[in-house]
């Protein structure tokens, strides 16, 4: 069910133990051969998806498509809030959730900018709040939580993972929005640096910080230049099973009482 198409009374009159899928996105560079707003359209993609999966098994908000990109403010064209204001903004949108009696809320993230402040921000209310520490309170970026279903060879991917404007997001978008795919526009000249700590030796065990520009010349990574619509929409299908999977095991998450 989609929450922007329902009146007020029937909201109200919902199971309020449907879990609300909160879609996240973003406004930034991805590369020259892409638009500026492919996070968001993969995250509505994959929430569209997943209303027809699921129907009347969850509520599905609208994309919220502002998101956190300052870490790509040396490319032009993004659009985005400082990490603090982006949480307090996450922060006003669960309470409205929780207002209208619903006690399941998940943040289908589709940008990893937004991952530590929409962390933050939850943290914060479950230690400050006992209505939000008494609720079911879940994120998860999509390709985290379909990981089991990216397999590289289960979709044709010649790279191993889905990094930036990559081959796993030009073939998502190839098969959504063909026509925003340029990829004869791509930088013969790109240049790319490996990021130490995502290394095979520390990768997954230590964090580094830079902003965008300091790891690729042109913005994107990895081999987009390989990516097809096949591809795109394998990736698409599977994905969006695997999270409408979880979405139907966290609605029966058993309320978190108190052991005392």
């Amino acid at each position: 069910m989609l929450w922007a198409e329902r009146s007020w009374k029937e909201i109200q009159q919902l199971d309020k133990g449907l879990p609300v899928i909160v879609p996240l996105g973003s406004c930034e560079q991805h590369g020259t051969h892409l638009p500026v707003f492919v996070d968001t359209l993969q995250v509505d993609a994959i929430a569209q998806r997943l209303e027809a999966i699921l129907g009347n098994k969850a509520i599905i908000l609208p994309t919220l498509w502002l998101g956190a990109s300052e870490h790509h403010r040396d490319f032009p064209g993004r659009i985005s809030l400082r990490p603090t204001l982006y949480s307090r903004v996450i922060q006003s949108l669960a309470g409205c959730v929780l207002d209208s009696g619903f006690q399941r809320i998940h943040f289908l993230n589709g940008h990893g900018g937004n991952l530590v402040p929409v962390s933050q921000a939850l943290t914060e209310l479950v230690v400050t709040d006992d209505r939000f520490d008494a609720a079911s309170l879940s994120l998860g970026c999509w390709w985290q939580t379909a990981s089991d279903a990216m397999s590289p060879s289960e979709h044709g991917m010649d790279t191993p993972h889905l990094t930036h404007a990559c081959e796993y997001e030009t073939s998502l978008m190839l098969a959504l929005r063909e026509d925003l795919v340029h990829l004869s526009q791509l930088d013969p000249k790109h240049t790319e640096r490996e990021r130490p700590w995502a290394s095979a030796q520390w990768c997954h065990k230590v964090e580094g910080f830079h902003r965008f520009h300091r790891w690729t010349s042109s913005g994107h990574m990895g081999k987009p230049e390989l990516a097809t619509a096949e591809k795109g929409h394998s990736l698409l299908e599977s994905v969006s099973r695997e999270i409408a999977r979880f979405i139907l095991d966290f609605s029966q998450w058993e309320t978190m009482d108190p052991l005392r």
